[in-house]
């Protein structure tokens, strides 16, 4: 992984929480939500572009930010690509620039989400991740002129078409992988006439289902405005073009429409159309009612009293969270409402974003995971947020140390039974007759991923073997992955009953050896990985959402340690030293850092005359810390006194933390200082040799500590003596090298 230099970005640290309030639940007694202020500003990397962030994308560690060239012959429409260090929001480049229409004067609109990226100003330009950039993906699309609104969901982009019918305008990928215009969404004429500066509705898409705002058609010539829903044909083959349903304003609405968004569910049903309204009002959830059609069945306000807001400006939606751009009469500026939908459908006013200097945050909003940036100010500063974990659903595992298998349910033939194997329990499948799987219960996610610690036991017939699924509704819908004994792993899809190889590679699994196995599914990306390296990915639709289970296929299997995430890693900090700016770590100890260049870079620890330390990142509660360590030399051995390197996680200061390391004494070691007393939670022999390269792991997720080896689990322990922290490199009386490391929130 690589870091790249500072740009123009202000950096005011992690996103700070009011009065204390950073160890609430929002199910204490004070209903009043948090308030998270920005962590960042972003500004123009180039003086000569103005109108900086208008409109705002964002994608895990990508961000894409508008602005405007001024020239002899006219104003160009153009994008900056911004991607996050770890540390700072660091400028990458600036993509295609496009001469305006001059009877348009609207910005572009940006859309980012699960590694696609569109742009759209006079025409569309498309764009997908690789690596640490976005490539552009063909020729740009000629569209009818700007929209204001833009939205991706999965592999479907949709926008408001720029011109006074007030279309929709949506996009796929055809079967040659490039993105065509797919289907027209037909509105009605602007209301009273056509005005440039009103092109292009509020648009949104879920699934199967779209909607674009604007004038009712009944009431044409009255400022009031209607959502009009749009849905694929059930059989698949392509968009209806006119509206399956409306949801209109109230009689009484004053504002109503600024902005729309979508909400789906199980088996990609529709379940809210939100509408933003007023301060009074709220904003409006409509839920289709039989024989009825769409009709208000909530509000979504903010909690009274207390920095409500007004009209809301922007909608913009992340996982299970609500986010909305309302101008707050407590603080007199305009601020970012978050919310939650409970289990009963309701919406619960969680935390509200604010900048810290007091500044009005702009109308232009996008969400990714746990990051949010808030552009569209007249002054071009983009304010960049980092939700605190306390707002992300937390991960579920299970260690099956409790000896029961509550919380799963195998499928039928399936015979998976908790059971003691050396030091800890496992899951274990021991029928070999044929497919098997126990699933999660409380687990169905849209966005999730599954890791587990994975052992065949014994292999059965040609092709038999064990994995993890993902998104599982039935035996005929799921995706899974399975490692088979004839070198193979596959990434595999069940949609509907028909099954497909979506990607394979040889891999060649050893029985009776662990392996650290992890599938993602978000959006239509799939990705596997197999201690730590990926290994195949896939980008393909199917089921929407379900619930994530173990596998096996004839073949006798056990599982531990399973980790299910409902969103995307967070990636705290990632480097691989190649920039030589380590100016952000935070160095203690007697250390003698340096950067060594040879084959890589690397960072270098030369003194052997004590304890050395450096940390990095955000303090975060559950985190995963990789790093590649080398052994240079241990200083001579002081009677029984071990000397080691390793690395650290949870570090609250130099007294307290957890820590995995290697030893002179030829052991691993997973330990814990608290207040300067060091305890040995768990140990085993390992031998350790100078020059090698160790990839060292250490989870740190709830009360459970695990350590890994060149991927391999070596140890694990529960302990609750250190909650929260940043991570980095460790020794004592040693010197080593580091490089490509990792910090991740799961």
């Amino acid at each position: 992984m690589k870091s790249r230099n500072g740009g123009p970005v202000e950096h005011l640290g992690r996103s700070m929480l009011v009065a204390g309030l950073l160890t609430c639940s929002f199910a204490a007694a004070d209903p009043r939500p948090i308030v998270v202020e920005d962590s960042a500003r972003l500004t123009s990397p180039d003086p000569t572009y103005t109108q900086f962030g208008r409109a705002v994308g964002v994608d895990g560690d990508s961000a894409i930010l508008s602005s405007t060239r001024i020239a002899a012959e006219g104003r160009y429409l153009t994008a900056f690509l911004f991607r996050h260090d770890g540390i700072r929001w660091v400028p990458v480049r600036r993509l295609a620039e496009h001469l305006e229409d001059p009877g348009f004067r609207i910005p572009p609109a940006i859309a980012m989400r699960n590694g696609i990226a569109a742009v759209q100003g006079p025409n569309t330009d498309f764009y997908e991740s690789s690596g640490a950039t976005w490539m552009a993906m063909g020729a740009e699309i000629v569209t009818d002129g700007p929209g204001t609104s833009l939205r991706i969901d999965g592999q479907r982009v949709v926008s408001g078409e720029g011109t006074c019918q007030r279309n929709g305008r949506l996009f796929e990928k055809d079967s040659s992988n490039t993105w065509r215009a797919a289907a027209l969404l037909e509105g009605f004429p602007e209301a009273g006439g056509c005005d440039n500066d009103l092109r292009g509705g509020p648009v949104d898409v879920a699934g199967d289902w779209a909607v674009v705002h604007q004038p009712a058609p009944e009431r044409e010539f009255q400022p009031v405005r209607a959502a009009l829903l749009f849905r694929r044909y059930d059989d698949g083959t392509g968009w209806n073009p006119f509206a399956y349903g409306s949801a209109e304003a109230p009689a009484d609405a004053t504002q109503f429409g600024e902005d729309v968004a979508l909400k789906t569910g199980n088996g990609g049903d529709l379940l809210d159309v939100i509408v933003s309204g007023s301060a009074a009002s709220g904003s409006y959830v409509f839920r289709e009612q039989p024989g009825l059609g769409f009709r208000i069945a909530d509000r979504i306000q903010t909690v009274d009293g207390y920095m409500g807001g007004g009209r809301a400006r922007s909608i913009a939606r992340s996982d299970a969270l609500l986010f909305q751009s309302s101008f707050s009469y407590d603080r007199n500026a305009d601020v970012v409402n978050v919310f939650r939908q409970r289990a009963d459908r309701s919406y619960e006013h969680i935390a509200i974003l604010a900048a810290r200097n007091g500044e009005s945050l702009g109308p232009a909003l996008a969400a990714s995971g746990n990051r949010v940036l808030v552009g569209g100010r007249a002054d071009g500063t983009v304010h960049a947020f980092e939700l605190p974990a306390l707002m992300r659903r937390s991960p579920l595992q299970d260690t099956f140390a409790t000896g029961n298998g509550i919380g799963w349910t195998p499928t039928a033939g399936s015979s998976f039974a908790t059971l003691q194997s050396g030091a800890s329990r496992v899951f274990r499948q021991s029928e070999m007759t044929g497919e098997a799987r126990a699933v999660f219960d409380a687990t169905d996610f849209t966005s999730q991923a599954i890791e587990a610690d994975v052992r065949v036991n014994t292999f059965g017939a040609s092709g038999s073997g064990a994995g993890l699924a993902t998104r599982y509704q039935s035996p005929r819908n799921f995706f899974d992955v399975v490692v088979r004994n004839t070198g193979r792993v596959e990434l595999r899809r069940m949609a509907g009953g028909t099954l497909r190889v979506l990607a394979a590679t040889a891999f060649t699994p050893v029985a009776g050896r662990n392996y650290r196995l992890r599938l993602e599914s978000v959006g239509t990306l799939h990705r596997v990985s197999i201690d730590g390296v990926l290994l195949v990915d896939a980008d393909a639709s199917g089921p929407t959402h379900g619930r994530a289970a173990l596998v096996t296929d004839r073949a006798a299997a056990d599982f531990d340690n399973v980790v299910v995430s409902p969103s995307l890693l967070s990636t705290i900090y990632s480097t691989g030293f190649e920039v030589g700016n380590t100016g952000p770590w935070k160095r203690s100890g007697l250390g003698f850092w340096n950067l060594w260049s040879g084959a890589s870079v690397v960072w270098n620890q030369s003194s052997i005359a004590g304890y050395a330390r450096a940390s990095i990142g955000a303090p975060a509660d559950d985190q995963i810390v990789r790093v590649r360590a080398r052994l240079d030399t241990f200083a001579t051995p002081n009677g029984s006194e071990d000397r080691w390197f390793g690395v650290m996680a949870r570090h609250a200061d130099e007294r307290n933390f957890y820590y995995l390391s290697l030893r002179n004494s030829n052991t691993v070691s997973l330990r814990k200082f608290v207040n300067g007393a060091a305890t040995t939670l768990a140990t085993a022999a390992f031998n350790v040799e100078p020059a090698t390269w160790y990839a060292l792991r250490l989870d740190a997720v709830g009360n459970q500590l695990r350590g890994y080896v060149n991927g391999r689990l070596v140890l694990e322990a529960s302990d609750t003596s250190h909650a929260r922290g940043n991570s980095g490199p460790v020794m004592y009386k040693a010197a080593a090298d580091y490089d490509d490391f990792l910090s991740i929130q799961p």
